[in-house]
């Protein structure tokens, strides 16, 4: 620790507002715009050389944003003009520990002068230490980073099946046009001959005159699902201390994927089960996420499963069902929203037991695969936030980690 200096703020990096850019001036493109809540668009032109790092001047106060590439900070942030020598990601790391509601003038709308933040006292370690410290801490992220991207790339596997499926009716419009390979006809998505050939023959090989696979019917939510409108219990039932079940309100709580808890119920009154499809049913409408573990849902929330109980088939039907849903965002009301007899109205395809087993079979696994990554993550995660304040006050040295037990 002797290695460690103390110094001002302004001295260890110098802090500049970001600039302006009317939305009429911005093209797209594949620069980011950084603003007080971080990346928000792509845009054709950048301002500062990456890799940079942001933070919230106005607004959106607190949060603290690393960008890899060049960016437009915009001039609701304030961005790292000079790092003075120090390491880009290390400084990242480190201004997360600052306690920047103090510099907050509190008046109306959040806001901070750099002025008053560069005249914060820090401790800070010199150049071989920031690298070990990010050497760590970026490790997390960047399996994090690596897990997310994973993620993604399973959900869309899932939905490019269901939308072949059940939405652009792939396999029976080859079958129509002629094709009679079997890993032809499931669009090469399933490689071996033989579960090609079973799928294959689940399928119809016409359209019946309502434009449907011959067999298959138009429903409604109602009649497809089972639906659960969420409902807020009484106030006092509230904590943020782990007590009763997860509660969700709305889509603020959700995630990729999965929501993240912040509020508890000791006495829920409306509950979804594991795995079931979580739907955002006030402003903004149809926003969707799936359940982790039982939980109690408010009223700006519902959860759905498929009456033969496949909780993928529920999800990528669900998300199918977006466009109808997101309209309901703008019916002329102030704030958005869908109750139970409209959402239980909406017309879905039933295309019949069989073929939601068989697409339950085939993508529920990648679902698996997902869960499994989000898991890894939230564990990552949580020894991430363990570890920051430690290693960035000095009470935790790296050579004194079980690396292997980290990466």
């Amino acid at each position: 620790m002797s290695s460690w200096q103390t110094k001002l703020l302004g001295e260890f990096i110098e802090l500049k507002r970001g600039y302006d850019l009317p939305s009429r001036n911005r093209l797209p493109g594949a620069f980011p715009l950084v603003t007080s809540s971080g990346p928000t668009e792509f845009i054709s032109q950048w301002k500062v050389k990456g890799p940079g790092v942001v933070t919230g001047r106005y607004g959106t106060v607190g949060q603290v944003f690393y960008v890899r590439e060049d960016f437009w900070p915009l001039n609701t942030a304030l961005y790292a003009r000079d790092f003075q020598g120090n390491i880009p990601r290390f400084v990242y790391y480190f201004l997360q520990g600052i306690d920047w509601e103090k510099f907050n003038d509190k008046s109306g709308v959040p806001g901070i002068n750099r002025n008053d933040v560069h005249r914060e006292s820090v401790f800070v370690p010199p150049l071989d230490q920031q690298k070990q410290i990010v050497s760590v801490l970026g490790a997390l992220d960047d399996k994090i980073e690596l897990n997310r991207r994973m993620n993604e790339t399973l959900e869309a596997m899932a939905q490019a099946i269901f939308r072949d499926w059940f939405v652009d009716f792939g396999p029976v419009r080859r079958k129509m046009a002629g094709v009679s390979d079997p890993v032809a006809i499931m669009g090469g998505l399933t490689p071996d001959p033989s579960r090609a050939a079973e799928l294959a023959a689940l399928f119809p090989d016409q359209l019946g005159d309502d434009g449907l696979p011959e067999g298959w019917r138009p429903a409604t939510v109602g009649s497809a699902f089972n639906l659960t409108m969420g409902q807020s219990p009484p106030g006092d039932t509230y904590n943020e201390n782990g007590d009763g079940l997860p509660f969700f309100q709305g889509r603020t709580d959700f995630g990729f994927r999965f929501p993240e808890p912040r509020k508890f119920c000791t006495h829920p009154t409306r509950t979804a089960r594991p795995d079931d499809t979580l739907i955002s049913v006030r402003a903004p409408v149809g926003d969707l996420n799936m359940a982790w573990e039982e939980c109690c849902i408010g009223r700006g929330v519902a959860a759905a499963r498929h009456k033969a109980g496949g909780k993928t088939y529920t999800y990528y039907a669900m998300k199918a069902l977006q466009p109808d849903l997101v309209q309901f965002d703008n019916e002329g009301t102030v704030f958005g929203a869908i109750n139970k007899k409209q959402f239980e109205q909406l017309v879905v395809v039933e295309p019949g037991d069989k073929l939601t087993s068989a697409f339950e079979a085939l993508a529920a696994p990648l679902d698996d695969r997902l869960r499994s990554g989000a898991a890894e993550n939230r564990t990552l995660a949580e020894t991430r936030d363990y570890l920051l304040p430690r290693l960035m006050s000095g009470e935790v040295r790296v050579r004194d980690l079980n690396l292997e037990n980290i990466a």
